[in-house]
């Protein structure tokens, strides 16, 4: 059953930000493709360019005007600090990236598809949603879609473990109050190592 409150609480999310945010969130997943098919060093140059970028337009957001189709990137609270969501999920991805170089390449990329799809698509469709975890304001829908989405798309890197690292990291989001671009990739990551220890 629907929750008044948190029905108040989704209506006042601004939605503006969701479309055009949301498909650069999505289309992070192109960094393991690209890690795979051309190289880590490819991948890794590619996301450090795209972080540089974003802390360069972090700098000159309250300086100069910025184009009006870009507002959408910022949520209405990120234009008057420093926008850490953003910044955390560029870090996370290459953090992810760098790890690959010491433990299994594939559980650090199937990670990066949990946060980029997983999390993007649970967003999009959870806001949508109208069956709300207790307490949260995140919805059943908007979990499910994101789990079965990340497992499938991450399904190439780690086979079955991709649906341990999806739950795992779906779970992360519905309970996170706060920083989900970092307890998304890192339970995934964490949970398929567990596993990958135990199944040997």
């Amino acid at each position: 059953m629907t929750d008044p409150a948190q029905n108040d609480i989704v209506e006042h999310i601004p939605l503006k930000y969701l479309p055009l945010r949301k498909v650069v969130h999505i289309g992070g997943v192109v960094v393991p493709i690209i890690a795979v098919t051309c190289g880590k060093f490819y991948a890794i140059s590619l996301i450090s360019y795209f972080m540089l970028m974003f802390l360069f337009m972090e700098l000159l957001k309250t300086k100069i005007r910025i184009p009006a189709a870009l507002h959408p990137l910022w949520k209405d609270n990120e234009y008057k600090g420093f926008a850490i969501d953003p910044f955390l999920y560029f870090a996370l991805i290459l953090l992810l990236l760098l790890l690959s170089f010491y433990f299994d390449e594939g559980i650090c990329y199937a990670s990066i598809v949990v946060l980029t799809i997983g999390d993007g698509v649970s967003t999009v469709v959870g806001v949508h949603g109208k069956r709300y975890f207790r307490d949260s304001t995140k919805t059943i829908e908007g979990a499910a879609a994101g789990t079965i989405v990340a497992a499938v798309i991450a399904f190439p890197f780690v086979g079955a473990l991709a649906f341990v690292g999806s739950a795992a990291g779906m779970s992360a989001e519905v309970t996170s109050k706060r920083f989900d671009n970092v307890t998304v990739p890192v339970a995934a990551f964490v949970s398929m190592l567990v596993a990958r220890a135990v199944i040997g």
